[in-house]
């Protein structure tokens, strides 16, 4: 009776116990159709739909759950220094919310620039500034960079791609823009970070549409969803169908050289696909072997490097448009 009351004890405060793990989980499959909405353009609802997928994530589990997850092969179990590193929580998803602002502008410039609209990069604009380093002086929130020694910036990857060509101790020349006042010319003299040269500032790239684009995500968060977008939008600023008619889904972070970059949770993402019954799922070109790995045998899976690619890719299927998209007229 006593060994029972005490094991009964130990059952329930092991319910309470949260150990420094993670567990990854399949999460949901979504058709990104009906978030994306665009004015003054001509638009074309297709028929086909494009999903981006979800992982489930349960931060910091109990022994239970920990168990429960290493026991399921969809799950896995990852220390949380894994998953965010040294990075407290509250930062990291304030990271991933803007890490799915710029997958949405990504997808936005990425769609327009393959339809022959060019020139949308508008500069890079702060998200924040880091306090303690050389930024901290110089820079506010929503600055945009438009020039750094001299070169244009239009987009975060220049700004990105300019301070990496210097050194720490290099002063580093911007020209910038606040608010509605003429540009200015400010300085800083670049720190040191993790061996490379440190302005100390996150980045977005401002850009100009030629007409209103929406993209309502909602509460996902995440780089993850950008390629999804970017397919979607095209589809739907062209006559025809970019899928054929069919389910596709679509993961990956889409960098605005067109690269798709490799994501985390491509296992669980795969599971999540094969159960919604999707035939097709397009996954980075670095994620490829693992998403087999857990495709089944009725999902097809296509490993992708670039935003063309992917495209390729989608030409494939009976009925694709993917390469003879039509052009905008005049005014591109």
């Amino acid at each position: 009776m006593v060994v029972s009351l005490v094991l009964g004890g130990l059952g329930v405060i092991a319910r309470y116990v949260r150990l420094p793990y993670d567990t990854l989980a399949p999460g949901s499959a979504r058709a990104v159709n009906s978030v994306i909405e665009v004015k003054g353009h001509p638009s074309y609802p297709p028929q086909g739909k494009v999903f981006y997928t979800t992982v489930s994530v349960r931060e910091r589990v109990n022994p239970y759950e920990a168990l429960a997850g290493w026991l399921d092969p969809s799950v896995e179990l990852l220390p949380e220094t894994k998953v965010r590193g040294t990075v407290p929580a509250d930062q990291f998803q304030r990271m991933n919310v803007e890490a799915m602002a710029d997958s949405k502008t990504t997808a936005e410039v990425l769609a327009l620039r393959e339809l022959g609209f060019t020139n949308l990069g508008a500069g890079a604009e702060v998200v924040e500034v880091q306090a303690g380093t050389p930024a901290a002086s110089v820079l506010k929130a929503n600055d945009i960079l438009v020039a750094i020694d001299g070169k244009p910036v239009t987009t975060s990857g220049d700004a990105v791609n300019a301070i990496r060509a210097r050194a720490a101790g290099d002063t580093l020349r911007m020209r910038v823009k606040r608010g509605d006042g003429p540009a200015i010319d400010l300085e800083a003299v670049l720190g040191a970070g993790d061996g490379r040269p440190l302005l100390g500032v996150r980045l977005s790239t401002k850009i100009q549409l030629p007409f209103d684009i929406n993209i309502d995500s909602g509460r996902v968060v995440g780089p993850s969803a950008g390629l999804a977008y970017a397919l979607e939008l095209l589809d739907l600023l062209t006559p025809g169908e970019l899928t054929g008619g069919s389910s596709v889904a679509a993961t990956g972070e889409l960098l605005t050289d067109g690269t798709v970059g490799p994501i985390g949770g491509v296992a669980q993402k795969a599971v999540t696909v094969r159960r919604a019954g999707i035939k097709v799922f397009l996954v980075p070109k670095e994620n490829e072997a693992e998403a087999r790995a857990h495709a089944g045998s009725g999902l097809e899976i296509r490993g992708v490097a670039t935003f063309a690619d992917a495209l390729k890719a989608l030409s494939t299927l009976n009925g694709s448009n993917a390469l003879a998209l039509g052009k905008p007229g005049a005014g591109a």
